[in-house]
């Protein structure tokens, strides 16, 4: 068993999923799971259980990310883009490098001036460097009244959880999954 997050929209007519593969020789604390996904062929069978997850829409925000945590939020952002609602909904994505960016021009294209991509492998023009952490929200963020939708690893939702309280954000206006 493992979890993974539907991507598509409810109105499409099929099902489907981002799922970044780790390879284990590569990321040996990761289970496995998604590098057999990558060996599946067409006609292979997955069995797939109930739905469960936190994190829903509840009005503009800004939606923070890391890595493959961006998969909770893509529906979401094409479900608000099909009814013309992306409105002043603002992106920070936190990857590695470059190339771990999911949906990267689709994001831009959504987002236009309202997307900050940051990497922390390596400075690369054309994007921020650095973790997204309490100096990085205070020089991005002036506003802490709204919404914010938190998903990645556990360690940075729980620091950012931290950060933004300590910034002036309400705690129940902080969304993460949990």
């Amino acid at each position: 068993k493992h979890p993974f997050t539907f991507t598509g929209l409810n109105s499409d007519n099929y099902l489907e999923f981002t799922i970044k593969i780790y390879p284990l020789n590569e990321f040996s604390n990761h289970s496995g799971a998604t590098e057999k996904i990558g060996q599946l062929s067409a006609g292979d069978e997955l069995i797939i259980g109930e739905p469960f997850g936190t994190i829903s829409y509840e009005g503009e925000g800004i939606f923070i990310a890391g890595g493959a945590g961006i998969t909770p939020f893509v529906a979401i952002f094409r479900q608000l883009v099909s009814e013309g609602k992306i409105g002043d909904n603002k992106l920070i994505y936190s990857n590695k490098q470059v190339e771990d960016i999911i949906y990267e021009s689709e994001l831009r294209e959504i987002f236009g001036e309202n997307i900050i991509l940051t990497l922390t492998g390596k400075m690369t023009s054309g994007y921020e460097y650095g973790r997204i952490n309490y100096e990085f929200l205070k020089k991005h963020i002036s506003d802490y009244s709204c919404k914010f939708y938190i998903c990645g690893p556990m360690r940075m939702v729980s620091d950012l959880r931290q950060d933004l309280a300590s910034l002036g954000a309400d705690v129940k206006s902080i969304i993460f999954e949990k």
